[in-house]
């Protein structure tokens, strides 16, 4: 996988699925080793620094994450990175102790590099054709514990601070907890994984994120990871329409404002003028 994806907003949706249910919401955290720590991951350069002016950017936790700034403080991410190169046991071998000292990069990278070989192995298994065979060779020393933990990885690179993952990890709890018969059977686990994906999308909106921001308009009109609430939703796509009117979802708004008075309307607007005000003017 040369990159999983080049923007999120919008067409990072339906990628989502496919995101969770390859890999699961798990809330456990993977074991230490005493593998050595190497580097895969380059240090951040120092001119990125000018354009990560929010404390997110700041991080060392996202050097593998790319950002666009927009207009005012408001921010995009252009690219979510690339899976490392190498046999996934020595990228494993190689990130796994500096992942689990707290470099949220590390984690996000060894997330990255399972995802591609769980995604290259599940289509080698269907018969389905493989258009990168040297990414596919890479993978074959897998084992189906490593595939099993990739979501548990995508969690650590979240709570380190990276906004790859945490903006992957607030895509569809629903789905990453198996759907709504999942939900029911355990919702002491659904509440709190809900609860954390909505933290990291506020968090990371607070800060200037259009894509957190686009993420939270989705949100409360699906009304999935939060109660459904149109009048929110609207509000959060016009924060994304001040920031920058090239990525608000044109069709979509059109289809929620339909479901809407001019009250709620003009409320939604005056609401997301404040949004903005307070997140990225």
């Amino acid at each position: 996988m040369n990159q999983i994806v080049n923007r999120l907003g919008i067409l990072i949706f339906p990628l989502a699925a496919t995101l969770w249910l390859a890999s699961g919401c798990k809330q456990e955290r993977p074991q230490h080793t005493d593998a050595p720590a190497q580097t895969l991951l380059a240090a951040e350069p120092e001119s990125d620094s000018a354009v990560r002016n929010a404390s997110a950017r700041a991080s060392p936790a996202n050097r593998n994450v790319t950002i666009q700034p927009l207009s005012g403080r408001a921010f995009a991410v252009r690219d979510f990175g690339s899976a490392p190169n190498g046999p996934v046991n020595e990228v494993l071998a190689q990130l796994k102790t500096q992942a689990l000292a707290g470099d949220g990069a590390a984690s996000y990278a060894i997330f990255l590099k399972l995802f591609e070989c769980n995604t290259l192995n599940m289509r080698a298994a269907k018969g389905l054709p493989i258009r990168d065979n040297d990414a596919a060779e890479q993978c074959e020393a897998l084992s189906a514990a490593d595939g099993i933990t990739s979501t548990e990885w995508l969690s650590l690179a979240a709570e380190q601070g990276n906004i790859g993952a945490q903006l992957f990890y607030s895509m569809d709890p629903a789905s990453a907890l198996g759907g709504e018969a999942a939900m029911l059977r355990d919702p002491d686990a659904t509440l709190e994984c809900k609860r954390k994906a909505t933290g990291y999308l506020e968090g990371l909106a607070s800060q200037g994120s259009a894509d957190a921001l686009l993420q939270l308009g989705n949100a409360y009109q699906a009304g999935v990871l939060v109660n459904e609430d149109l009048v929110a939703s609207r509000a959060y796509f016009e924060a994304v329409r001040l920031s920058d009117p090239s990525l608000v979802p044109v069709q979509q708004i059109k289809g929620l404002e339909k479901e809407m008075s001019s009250q709620q309307l003009s409320l939604a607007l005056r609401k997301g003028a404040v949004i903005y005000g307070s997140c990225c003017r």
